[in-house]
């Protein structure tokens, strides 16, 4: 257990410190150094540059409260049952924050991490969003404007109230539930997305600068810390010089694709986008492009932060998000499926004292993972407990694994599998394994998936039913049920559901 109150902790003095700079709904492959140029990002390939870029790394849980409460705690959502965006988790459970802070680092939390309540979970200095919310006064009003407009959810538009966005930043804040804003916002047109504040107004102009007084501020003392930003995260509304650069007229949408192999549930989402029309849609397309580019300046203040105070040489630097993005993908936008652009973000580890720079590695790899790595990479134990005291039901030792070995030598081939899961709490709930060359998604209430990544990166065509990969589809679904049997879900509501077809 935890270093007991007024024992002094010990020194980490000589370890390396460990930066992670996340994003929020960024999507694997829309990098300049993965091959793409959609939005540039000239400051996240500087950190590819200086390290290992896995090419194949899955989030835990396509949403961003179960997705980051995993990464914190080495445990997979349906452990911890932080699953929606309004859970909170259970302040016992032990993060690599506590863990750090145990072994004598300062650990540091600038920006989103989506906790929805007052614990900081072991973070001894903390920035949230409220802070920003404070920073910028009355130009709140343009904040809720842009949450009232979201292109791809007009709902918005009457509740003014996206958790997703930090709006509130506490889950449950606003008396019944009714956000104050409700009828006090503008409706857009959409002819463009560019943000009435200015740039140095926006969120990731105040992570980016609290994170470099941070950094300056250090005097010594080994830290951890997380400096997370929002974008390219909704709201999708960039500051007018960014936004320019991506018109909405000028955008395009990618074609549909025959989406009849699909589950239901994954036909109906695809079509209800559609309903929306283009220009939402290319909106979005538009200012999720300026969002990244922008997002990517702020990076490189950070990086720039590092390099003139000296620190960069003795830091672990971590690039990664919590999810990915669609962005059209056969049909849909956002994150909410197990599609391998929504559950497969980006992942950089640099610290070349022991990791090569400018590799890439194609080894499956999990962001539920980072905490073991971060601290085989310092040379910490791992913990001997997965919460702060006893507590029932609680699993002796994480779920997740570390890829430290493959940072260090990317030619390894890795685990032999990545798992995923979404939407425990629904009548569908979805689980995936994914291998080198396969994927398959057990969807409990429906039909299940299979992709042949090999024939078919894109996902196109579901080959559940196909007589000939019948054996493939057994072997996957065994090794799937051994990470976690969905039949022991408890969090999936009971009653009838619709009939299963195999």
């Amino acid at each position: 257990m935890p270093s007991s109150p007024g024992e002094i902790r010990p020194s980490a003095a000589g370890r390396p410190n460990v930066l992670v700079i996340m994003t929020d709904q960024h999507r694997w492959d829309m990098m300049t150094c993965a091959g793409r140029d959609d939005a540039p990002t000239p400051n996240i390939d500087r950190i590819a540059a200086r390290g290992v870029r896995f090419t194949h790394a899955y989030c835990p849980y396509p949403v961003c409260v179960a997705s980051r409460m995993a990464m914190l705690t080495g445990l997979y959502s349906h452990t911890t049952g932080s699953i929606n965006n309004t859970d909170r988790l259970d302040w016992r459970y032990r993060t690599m924050a506590h863990h750090f802070a145990d072994h004598g680092y300062l650990t540091g939390l600038i920006g989103k991490m989506h906790f929805n309540d007052g614990f900081k979970h072991g973070f001894q200095y903390y920035l949230s969003i409220n802070d920003w919310l404070m920073y910028l006064g009355p130009k709140e009003q343009h904040y809720a404007n842009e949450i009232a407009n979201n292109p791809i959810g007009p709902n918005f538009f009457n509740t003014v109230d996206d958790h997703g966005a930090g709006f509130p930043d506490v889950s449950g804040l606003w008396i019944d539930g009714k956000s104050p804003w409700r009828g006090n916002v503008e409706r857009f047109t959409f002819d463009d997305v560019a943000s009435a504040l200015d740039a140095e107004d926006h969120l990731d102009s105040f992570i980016a600068r609290e994170t470099a007084k941070f950094l300056r501020a250090r005097r010594g003392e080994p830290f951890f810390l997380i400096a997370s930003f929002m974008k390219p995260h909704t709201p999708l509304f960039p500051p007018r010089e960014w936004a320019a650069r991506y018109p909405v007229d000028r955008m395009t949408l990618p074609p549909v694709g025959d989406i009849s192999t699909y589950p239901p549930h994954l036909q109906q989402k695809s079509q209800g986008f559609q309903k929306l029309g283009e220009k939402r849609l290319k909106a979005h397309r538009a200012g999720y492009r300026g969002n990244l580019a922008f997002v990517d300046t702020r990076i490189g203040q950070v990086l720039d932060t590092l390099e003139e105070t000296g620190l960069l040489d003795d830091t672990i630097l971590v690039y990664t998000s919590d999810h990915g993005e669609l962005d059209g993908d056969h049909g849909m936008y956002q994150k909410f499926c197990l599609f391998e652009s929504s559950v497969r973000m980006p992942l950089v580890v640099s610290y070349p004292k022991l990791i090569p720079q400018r590799k890439t590695t194609d080894a499956l790899t999990e962001l539920i993972g980072l905490y073991p790595t971060l601290l085989e990479l310092t040379g910490l134990e791992p913990p001997k407990h997965t919460t702060l005291m006893e507590m029932p039901g609680a699993p002796a030792r994480m779920d997740a694994r570390s890829f430290a070995d493959v940072a260090r030598d990317p030619g390894l081939e890795g685990p032999e599998a990545a798992f995923s899961e979404y939407n425990l709490r629904a009548a569908v709930c979805s689980y995936m394994v994914r291998t080198r060359r396969y994927k398959y998604i057990f969807n409990h209430g429906t039909t299940d998936e299979l992709y042949d990544h090999e024939a078919d990166p894109g996902e196109y065509v579901n080959r559940i039913a196909d007589p000939g990969l019948q054996k493939v589809r057994k072997e996957l679904r065994d090794r799937l049920f051994v990470w976690h049997d969905p039949e022991t879900n408890p969090f999936r509501p009971t009653g009838d559901i619709t009939p299963r077809r195999r």
